[in-house]
C-alpha cells in the first residue's frame, strides 16, 4: 500500500514532469539563441556610445575614511540617524573642487590609539580626481579636501589653515586612504584581463583533459557567453567597475562550468554504454537525455544561489552590491547556457572516434622446394 501510494506521489515530481516533457534542446537551439544575441547587441550599442561605469580603480581617484559616531567626536552626526546628511555635507565640500562623490561605504575605525574606542562607526568616501593632474597636485587638493571636511563636520574650527593640519588634536577623525593614479589603473586593467583570460584557458584545459576537446570547446563557448551577457546587463544597469566586478566573472566563470561539467558528465555515461552496446550514437538523443536527468539538480542549484545573493544585492553595502549584482546576471545566464546551449552546440560538433580496424596479416604457405 505504501508503495503504490509513494508512486502515485512521484508521478507528480519535478524528475518525471521534466523526463516526460517534450523539451528537446538541440532542434530547438537556434531559438535558444535569440534571446542571447538580443541581449549582447544591445550590451555592444551601450558600449559603443556610453560604455562602462568604470569606478576609481580603473580611472584613478581617491579615499578617504570620516569618523561619523556622535558618542566618539561629541558631535552631533551620528551614521544612523543623518546619513542623508552626511552625504550631502561630502557631496558639498566635493563640489567645491568640482569633484563627485563616486561611492560612500559605512565601516568601523579604530581610535584605541588617541585613547577612544576600536569599533567608532565611519564612512569610506572614494572620488574620482582630475587625472590631468600631476599626481603632487592631486595630493595638494586631497589634503585641502581633508581640511575642509574636518571643517564641515565641526572637528576643527573654521579658523584653522592649511600649513596646521598635521598639528591639530581631531585630524584622526578624517583620515586620508590615498590615490590610484591612471597608470596603476591601466596596469590593473591588463592585469584583470590577465587573470580572466588565463582561467578561461585553465577551465578549457581542465575539460578537454576530462571530457574530450569537443565538450571543451562547447564549454569555452558558454562561458563566453554568460561573461557577455553578465558585461550587457551592468552596462543597461550602470553598475560601476572596479576590482570586484572582475572577482565577480571569475566567481560566474566557476559557478557555469560546475554546472555544465554535471551535464558532461551524464553524456560521457550515456556515451559508454552505447559504445559497449555497439549501437548507434544519436548526439542530439544523448544530449536531450541528458540535460533531463540533470534538470532538477540544476533548477535547485541555480534557485537557492539566485536567491541568496539576491538578497546580498538589495541589502548590502556599496561595495557589496558592485560585487553582489553582476553574479546574480552571471547566475541566471550561466542556468540558461549550461542547460540551453552547451548541450546543442556539443550535439552538433561531437564526433565520435573512428575504432582502428585491425588488419591481420595472412602469410601465404611457403611453396614446397623440389
Amino acid at each position: 500500500m505504501s508503495n503504490k501510494k509513494y508512486k502515485k506521489q512521484s508521478k507528480f515530481s519535478l524528475d518525471n514532469m521534466i523526463k516526460n516533457s517534450k523539451l528537446d534542446v538541440c532542434k530547438n537551439l537556434k531559438w535558444f539563441l535569440i534571446a542571447p544575441v538580443v541581449i549582447i547587441l544591445v550590451g555592444v550599442i551601450l558600449l559603443c556610445t556610453v560604455g562602462f561605469n568604470l569606478g576609481i580603480d580603473f580611472t584613478g581617484g581617491s579615499n578617504m575614511t570620516i569618523c561619523v559616531d556622535s558618542e566618539v567626536t561629541e558631535t552631533t552626526w551620528d551614521l544612523d540617524r543623518n546619513k542623508d546628511k552626511i552625504v550631502d555635507t561630502i557631496e558639498d565640500v566635493l563640489k567645491d573642487h568640482g569633484l563627485k562623490l563616486t561611492t560612500l561605504q559605512e565601516t568601523v575605525v579604530d581610535l584605541s590609539d588617541v585613547g577612544m574606542v576600536s569599533n567608532a562607526k565611519a564612512v569610506i568616501i572614494k572620488y574620482q580626481n582630475d587625472n590631468s593632474l600631476e599626481t603632487e597636485a592631486i595630493e595638494a587638493e586631497n589634503d585641502k579636501i581633508r581640511l575642509e571636511l574636518l571643517k564641515a563636520f565641526g572637528y576643527v574650527d573654521a579658523s584653522v589653515q592649511f600649513e596646521d593640519l598635521e598639528d591639530i588634536d581631531n585630524a584622526e577623525f578624517v583620515t586620508y586612504g590615498g590615490i590610484t593614479t591612471s597608470t596603476a589603473s591601466s596596469e590593473l586593467m591588463m592585469k584583470s584581463f590577465i587573470a580572466l583570460l588565463v582561467a578561461m584557458v585553465l577551465i578549457l584545459i581542465y575539460v578537454a583533459f576530462r571530457f574530450e576537446v569537443t565538450s571543451g570547446l562547447a564549454a569555452i563557448l558558454a562561458l563566453f557567453h554568460d561573461l557577455l551577457i553578465t558585461s550587457a546587463f551592468v552596462l543597461m544597469f550602470r553598475i560601476q567597475i572596479n576590482v570586484s566586478f572582475i572577482a565577480a566573472l571569475i566567481t560566474i566563470l566557476g559557478y557555469s562550468i560546475n554546472n555544465t561539467i554535471i551535464i558532461f558528465d551524464r553524456m560521457r555515461d550515456d556515451l559508454r554504454v552505447a559504445k559497449k552496446a555497439e549501437a548507434r550514437i544519436n548526439n542530439s538523443e544523448i544530449a536531450n537525455r541528458s540535460v533531463k536527468d540533470t534538470m532538477t539538480r540544476s533548477i535547485i542549484t541555480a534557485l537557492t544561489t539566485f536567491v541568496m545573493i539576491f538578497m546580498v544585492a538589495v541589502i548590502g553595502v556599496a561595495d557589496i552590491r558592485e560585487f553582489a549584482w553582476p553574479i546574480v546576471f552571471g547566475v541566471l545566464s550561466g542556468f540558461y547556457s549550461s542547460v540551453f546551449i552547451t548541450p546543442g552546440l556539443w550535439a552538433i560538433a561531437y564526433r565520435p572516434r573512428k575504432r582502428k580496424k585491425t588488419v591481420v596479416k595472412v602469410e601465404a604457405p611457403a611453396e614446397d622446394a623440389e
